[in-house]
């Protein structure tokens, strides 16, 4: 039991260090293309990609198309 305990901790550590090894960018890509498929993200900062994806999950009672809207936006003014 404690080697699958031991197993378990290291493959956990292993997936956090890669994890935090990804940039917000390709972390979060997904997410945003599906509001704006056409966005290349390489060029904004974690803190703008947060900003953008915050938008995304906080869109309260937004239409699909008003949050793309804001996405878009994001996207031209945050760069």
């Amino acid at each position: 039991m404690k080697n699958v305990f031991l197993a378990s901790a290291v493959a956990l550590t292993a997936f956090a260090g890669a994890a935090s090894a990804m940039g917000a960018a390709s972390a979060y890509e997904g997410t945003i293309k599906q509001f704006a498929p056409e966005a290349d993200l390489s060029g904004y900062s974690d803190a703008a990609i947060a900003h953008i994806v915050n938008t995304i999950n906080d869109d309260g009672d937004d239409s699909f198309h008003q949050t793309q809207a804001q996405v878009r936006s994001l996207l031209k003014h945050l760069n």
